[in-house]
């Protein structure tokens, strides 16, 4: 199916860009990259219709979901980004085996199983990425605390001894 969807690959990217870059706040991710994000897409694209779920392929998908949460893309749009290229290779592979069902129901079946593997990878990088800030703000609380308790043992302890010197100045 690869051999169908890559002629086609950048009038879908194009069509994917111009239907993102309609939300602002997608467009101001984008910014100026849309040209380095279609070759990265292309290549990802590749790496995934070209069924070698190898090395290479899962450090895509670690350094797509890496850059996604660190740039602050919410699944929610990553998700709805793959329906609308879903929807374009869903059209290719009708038009491609519109009169073998089998072989397009087959070919659909790959797809989605890509698909959803992609996706579901990527999104396990992204979990594990927020995961790990939460916990890196659970650290700095945590060590906030404790050196503000240790810092308050001091001030006490300073306090107490005061007051026991005036006691006996007093005294």
């Amino acid at each position: 199916f690869w051999k169908v969807v890559e002629p086609q690959l950048p009038r879908i990217m194009e069509g994917f860009y111009a239907h993102v870059t309609r939300e602002r706040h997608l467009a101001a991710l984008i910014g100026n990259d849309m040209a380095r994000l279609k070759a990265a897409q292309g290549t990802h694209w590749g790496r995934l219709f070209n069924g070698r779920f190898d090395a290479a392929y899962m450090q895509s998908i670690r350094t797509i979901g890496l850059v996604h949460n660190k740039i602050g893309l919410e699944p929610k749009w990553y998700i709805g980004g793959y329906n609308y290229v879903a929807g374009e290779l869903v059209r290719l592979a009708g038009a491609a085996h519109r009169w073998r069902r089998g072989r397009l129901t087959a070919t659909l079946r790959a797809v989605n199983s890509a698909i959803n593997l992609d996706m579901a990878l990527a999104i396990s990088v992204y979990q594990e990425a927020m995961l790990a800030e939460r916990q890196q703000r659970e650290d700095k609380v945590t060590t906030a605390i404790s050196e503000f308790d240790a810092q308050m043992k001091m001030a006490i302890e300073t306090v107490s001894t005061s007051s026991a010197r005036m006691q006996e100045t007093a005294n």
